[in-house]
Order: structure tokens, then C-alpha cells, then sequence
């Protein structure tokens, strides 16, 4: 804490700023995984209805990026509740996010937790990555193993850091409606939702994938919707995919790496159907891919967690 002293003026103190404060029902972890050999910052969010009926099981949803979404699904908390307009369901927030060092590279180390094994990347762009000046995001090292992480993915360790280490955990400690689970992704984020949506077993019934990182007619995606279907199809479950139009329309890297392979995806589900699996999608008009998020949450929640009667 230090004091501040100035003429005419009261004593003003400043401090670091109290976590409860902001997010009085946000409990913190710190995990260690043995599927995905890392660490993990999660932080669990219960809505304002979950101490006033101690009976009630809640729909819990699971999102990465944790470092930076825990402020945002924190005040879904609140303020979907009081929505006179969408009635939304009362959800518990669960952001999985990296603790020390791994929270200041989080975007080199979260490349290894969300892209799926084998995943493809586009031509030229660890050459590319390597040839760039330091953007201040990251330093030689951290683009390194950023370049690393890409080329290693390990999205099936992550997964399963979800469904058999972190999941058991939350079931034990929350009052959680097994049956209504949700997965929230943005970015590679969506493409991780994605992935996790094709597999053959999941504890996830809705899953909401936000501008999904995936690549122009190469992603592994395409595979896994292709065996999916050879297979005869998958369990009961819902997946909502939105992506921005400007994403789409403006030229750049998020053409091939989102706009293009999120746009082949859904023309795909719509011609050749997965049994068991709902597909619905979305455009969002003059958003980007850094402001689409907010509104890609909540039309995820509008499609799954709205309540009824």
C-alpha cells in the first residue's frame, strides 16, 4: 500500500484492488492436471440465485481464456438474471484460464490446449511469425513457443483435463444439472468447441463456437465431421457457430484462418446433416473478431439457456 500526500486534498491510499470486490461470487483454484501435464487457474462463478435456493441444481458452462473472460461471464451472472427481455437461465461460469508465468504468454500457451492433434496451419505462417518484429505481446522466447505449442497441439489433453480431472471436481463442490452442460469457446477457443462437439463420448449437451479458428478447406475438423458421419453419427447434442461478417468480407488474415473455414463448416452441416447433432449458426454484422465475442456469448445462451414457461 502507499500513501499519497497533496496540498488541499485528503489522504488517499491506493492498493491492490480486492478481488471480492468486484467478484464477490467468483471462487478461484489453482489445478494440477496429470492428462494435460500443465497447471490451471479456473474460476467458478455461481449467479445470484444459487444461495437463496440451496436445492436448486444449476446449468454450469465451461469456457477457456479464462485470464480474460472471467470479468465478462462474472457479470453474465448478474445481469441475465435481471433481463426482463431474454429470461435467460441462472448458469454457473466456469473460466479455465493459466496461473504465474503461463498468464503473461497466455496466448503462446493456450495454441497447445486448443487446437486439436494433427491440426493444420496456414502456409507461411511460422516463417512469418518468426520474420516479425516484436509486437509487444510477446518476446523472441514466447513467440518460440508459440511456434512450438502450434505445431504440437495437445487439445486432447486439455479435453480431457475438462471431462475426467476439472468436471468430477466441479460435480463435488457445486450443485451442477448434469444434463444441460455447456462449452464456450472464441477464436481457436471455438475451434477447440468444435472439436470437442465431434467426439464420441462428451459430458457437454450445448456448445457455442465464437469465430472458430478454422482453416480453408485443411482443418482437422473436416475429418472428424467426415468419420462422424461414416460412423452413423454421434449422441444427442447441439452445436451453435457464429462468426462476423466483416471476418467474411474484409480482406486479411481472418479470411482463411476463421471467416472462410467457419463459412465451409456450416455449409457443410447444412448439406450433409451428423445425426445426433443440431447444428444453428449466426452472422453478426460490423463486428470484428476482437468485439463479435460479447455478442456470440449471448446468442450461445439465448439458444440453449433461455428459460421457458
Amino acid at each position: 500500500m502507499q500513501d499519497i500526500d497533496q496540498p488541499g486534498e485528503e489522504r488517499i491510499s491506493t492498493r491492490p484492488l480486492p478481488a471480492i470486490s468486484m467478484f464477490p461470487r467468483t471462487q478461484y483454484f489453482e489445478i494440477d492436471s496429470e492428462k494435460a501435464g500443465a497447471r490451471y487457474a479456473v474460476w467458478v462463478t455461481t449467479p445470484t440465485s444459487y444461495d437463496r435456493e440451496p436445492d436448486r441444481r444449476f446449468p454450469a458452462i465451461y469456457s477457456p481464456d479464462g485470464n480474460r473472460n472471467t470479468a465478462f461471464t462474472a457479470g453474465l451472472c448478474d445481469l441475465n438474471e435481471w433481463d426482463l427481455m431474454d429470461p435467460f437461465q441462472a448458469t454457473i461460469q466456469i473460466c479455465v484460464g493459466y496461473t504465474d508465468e503461463d498468464a503473461g504468454r497466455a496466448l503462446a500457451v493456450r495454441a497447445r490446449d486448443l487446437l486439436p492433434p494433427n491440426e493444420a496451419l496456414p502456409s507461411g505462417m511460422v516463417e512469418n511469425m518468426r520474420n516479425s518484429a516484436d509486437n509487444g505481446v510477446l518476446d523472441p522466447a514466447g513467440i518460440e513457443l508459440y511456434i512450438h505449442n502450434l505445431e504440437n497441439p495437445a487439445g486432447d489433453r486439455f479435453l480431457a483435463f475438462l471431462t475426467k480431472e476439472l468436471h468430477p471436481f466441479i460435480c463435488r463442490t457445486y450443485r451442477i444439472e448434469t444434463d444441460s452442460i455447456g462449452l464456450f469457446g472464441h477464436s481457436y477457443g471455438g475451434l477447440f468447441a468444435t472439436y470437442a462437439a465431434l467426439q464420441d463420448r462428451t459430458i457437454f449437451r450445448h456448445f457455442g463456437a465464437s469465430s472458430p479458428g478454422i482453416l480453408v478447406g485443411r482443418s482437422v475438423i473436416f475429418d472428424l465431421y467426415a468419420e462422424a458421419v461414416a460412423k452413423g453419427g454421434l449422441s444427442d447434442r447441439h452445436l451453435h457457430m457464429t462468426v462476423a461478417a466483416r471476418e467474411i468480407t474484409d480482406p486479411g488474415i481472418y479470411q482463411p484462418m476463421v471467416g472462410g473455414g467457419t463459412v465451409e463448416f456450416m455449409q457443410l452441416a447444412g448439406t450433409t446433416p451428423l445425426k445426433g447433432l443440431t447444428f444453428s449458426g449466426r452472422f453478426f454484422d460490423d463486428e470484428t473478431h476482437i468485439t463479435v465475442k460479447p455478442a456470440a456469448m449471448h446468442s450461445f445462451l439465448r439458444a440453449f439457456y433461455l428459460r421457458h414457461g
